[in-house]
């Protein structure tokens, strides 16, 4: 897996390809566990960022997967890891820290965690197995995932046990996406 990221093509930075890109974010966050194909010829992490970041917001990138020229471009503000809005992460290593999950008063403060992965797959072949169920997801599904460490769901879990507080995480390939918001019950490898 590659550790530093950059930007394939320049469409990504276009409000028309960002829209469309967004639309497809939506898309996921609605039906959790819909494996959603990068609509731009662009690492997803990458154009999902370009899409969400301005000056306005945070974005903590602890593991530098980032290329340097692109931290201009995404305008966002870099600050450390706890206090981000979103974070960009390798899924491969295990969690060392606690994102921002918001307050009773303000979950929306919930940090929003990219983590960059060998593969996703709609059925259970990979590496780790999930089952998914939760708003959005009619009948539990199962997604499997190349490259992520098995902590981040043991965490995500314990971090979202307080619900309205908790983090969001989007988990990218080289192509796809597919959003797991802090209502989805995860599962490794049982039944939702």
């Amino acid at each position: 897996m590659k550790n530093e990221m950059t930007m394939v093509e320049a469409d990504i930075w276009h409000p028309a390809q960002q829209q469309r890109l967004f639309r497809s974010l939506l898309d996921a966050f609605s039906y959790p566990g819909r494996i959603q194909t990068c609509p731009l010829q662009a690492e997803p992490c990458i154009a999902l960022l370009g899409a969400l970041l301005d000056g306005q917001t945070t974005l903590s990138d602890p593991q530098d997967m980032l290329q340097g020229s692109l931290w201009p471009k995404l305008e966002a503000q870099r600050v450390p890891y706890e206090l981000a809005a979103f974070i960009l992460l390798d899924g491969s290593r295990a969690p060392e820290r606690v994102p921002s999950l918001g307050t009773l008063e303000a979950p929306e403060g919930g940090a929003t965690l990219l983590l960059r992965v060998a593969s996703l797959q709609e059925e259970s072949a990979g590496a780790l197995s999930l089952q998914l169920s939760g708003p959005g997801i009619r009948q539990p599904v199962t997604i499997s995932v190349d490259g992520l460490h098995q902590d981040w769901i043991t965490a995500r879990n314990d971090w979202v046990g307080s619900f309205p507080l908790g983090v969001d995480l989007v988990l990218c390939d080289a192509q796809r996406f597919v959003a797991l918001p802090r209502t989805t019950r995860i599962v490794i490898g049982g039944a939702a």
